[in-house]
Parts: structure tokens; sequence; C-alpha cells
């Protein structure tokens, strides 16, 4: 089957956003797919500044969302929304999504990633009950109450510090023996009276029902309970690569690896933002790479290294230009 489009783009976050814009401006064919019913992903449950990217200053996540969809728009593309793909052949460049099948000269998997979860009893995604990043956003619902944080990173010594301001007592549980958090982070938990640090230990459940009401944690000198409020879970994230898993390389925790041309162990995929191994958690890093990536792709199809990857077929003539 010909190609329908150079490229098939999964996900529209910064990175997808990014990479469509990039395709535009060189004058490919491509679409891009994404779940939700807004373009952005995980920058739209972003409500602070956007600080690392230059000459884009943006007060939310959700105005650099905006920005990026009407700058794709400008030059005559659009995203797909609510397109959940089901499906990614990776080696023959197909995606499947709901009664459809699309063909790709190559995929570029942007996918990001999601807050890991706990799995333990009481854990829900919604505030309080291990939503994170939260602070900013929930902490003035739980002021003058004491809070529970889990994690031993940047995010969770920030949520942790974030809401000492608002809360009596913030509780910071962290599984291992020291805290993985930049130092700067570590002084500031140090010097805040309001917040425990409580070392090798793990969070065994969240307790109360509808509303919480404490947890339970499991130590070196056993179990204890501790009551609280609200709950923010803080432990990583998980990339969001089961489309691919099985039919790339990745990494223990299924981030997918890339080479620096963000080029996958699949000549036909790229990734490129927080599904990767070795992300940066940052809407630049996000942006650059798509950069990268959609010109290695230009590069690649100008020199017709594409030709033994695909199969013969029908030519396929669009109607138009799709991002």
């Amino acid at each position: 089957m010909a190609a329908q489009y150079d490229l098939l783009i999964v996900g529209a976050g910064p990175g997808g956003l990014a990479a469509a814009i990039a395709a535009r401006a060189l004058h490919l064919r491509a679409v891009v797919l994404d779940a939700g019913p807004r373009p952005g992903g995980q920058l739209l449950v972003n409500d602070t500044p956007i600080l690392d990217c230059p000459g884009l200053d943006v007060a939310t996540g959700s105005e650099l969302a905006v920005r990026l969809q009407h700058h794709l728009e400008r030059l005559g593309g659009h995203v797909r929304v609510n397109a959940p793909v089901e499906r990614i052949d990776a080696a023959g460049g197909t995606v499947e999504l709901a009664g459809e099948r699309l063909v790709g000269t190559a995929i570029l998997l942007a996918t990001g990633a999601t807050r890991r979860r706990l799995g333990v009893p009481g854990e829900a995604d919604v505030p309080g009950r291990g939503l994170s990043p939260a602070a900013r956003r929930f902490g003035p619902a739980f002021a003058g109450r004491p809070v529970v944080v889990v994690g031993g990173g940047d995010v969770a010594l920030e949520e942790a510090a974030l809401l000492a301001r608002l809360c009596p007592r913030v509780t910071l549980v962290h599984r291992g023996s020291k805290l993985r958090a930049r130092p700067d982070f570590r002084a500031a938990i140090a010097a805040e009276p309001r917040i425990d640090l409580h070392l090798e230990t793990r969070l065994a459940a969240i307790l109360g029902a509808p509303d919480v009401e404490g947890v339970l944690l499991a130590g070196p000198a056993g179990e204890r309970h501790v009551e609280a409020a609200a709950v923010v879970v803080c432990a990583g994230m998980a990339p969001r690569s089961e489309l691919v898993l099985g039919q790339v390389e990745v990494d223990g925790a299924g981030f997918v690896r890339v080479d620096a041309r963000q080029r996958t162990s699949s000549p036909r995929l790229y990734a490129i933002g927080d599904v990767c191994a070795g992300a940066w958690w940052t809407v630049s890093a996000a942006i650059g790479q798509a950069g990268v990536a959609v010109k290695d792709f230009e590069r690649r199809l100008a020199a017709d290294e594409f030709a033994a990857l695909l199969a013969p077929g029908p030519t396929f003539a669009p109607t138009g230009w799709e991002a």
C-alpha cells in the first residue's frame, strides 16, 4: 500500500504540535491524531508559567497550547481531535483508529507520559487522592489542614514546599534512604518546620470515604496512621508507549530509546518528548526534538532512503494537506 501521508504524528502535546508546524513549513503531507477533545496534551493541566521557551512568555500551559494551535492553523494545518489511536505498526508505517487505517512513510510518536500511580487502596485520579501536581491548583482547598506528599524528587519537594505555606503540617514520604531532588529543594525542605520527612517509608493506603481522613504508612518501625485531608503522589512518570511495545527498543521503565536524531530502533518510527528515554520533562526540549526529528525525516525522504521500506501498491493522491 502506498503512503497516504509523509508523516503520521501521534499525540498533540507541545512536541506533536511543534512537529506538525515544522512539517507544514517543509511542505510535508502530515496528519496529527490526538485522543483528547483539545490539542495541548499535558499543557492543558499546567496552570503555571512556561518559562523555558524563548519568545513564548505565557502565563499557563493552556495559553501556549492555544498559541501553538493557532500557529499551525495559520500555516493551513489542523489537528484531528477525539481520534484515539488503537494500534501502531511501526515496521509497516500504519496507524489504526476506529474504522480507519492510515499509512505513512514514517510515524512520529509524541504520546508523552503520565503520572505514575502507586496502586494502593484509596488512590484515585481526583484532587486529594493522588493527583499531582496539585499545590497550585488545589492547595487552597486544603488550607489549614494536614496533607501528605509522596516522593523524593524535584516535583515532590516543590509540592511539599508550596503546600507548607498553606497547611499546618505536611508529611513528606519517600521510600528511599535519601531524597533525589536538587540541593536547593532539599535545603528548603530541611529549613521548613511544618514539613515532617519520613524516609524508607511507603504509602500503604489512603483512608476515608468520600473525603480523605488519613493515610497508612509502612516504615522501619512498622505501620502507623497519619491524619491527612489530602494526599499528593509524585512517584515519577510512566511512558505512554504501550502502542509500540515489542516493536522498538525501550528501557527498563518502558521509555522509548532514541538517538540524537530522535530515531528509534524501527526505521520508520521517530519518538519525541516525554515518551523517550532520558526525557528532560520540559516543553522546550519536546519542541526542539520535534524540529530535529522532522528535519531528519525530510532529509531522508529527499534522499529516497525510505524506498526500500515501502511496500508497492497503488498511488494515493491526497485531496489536501492535513495536520
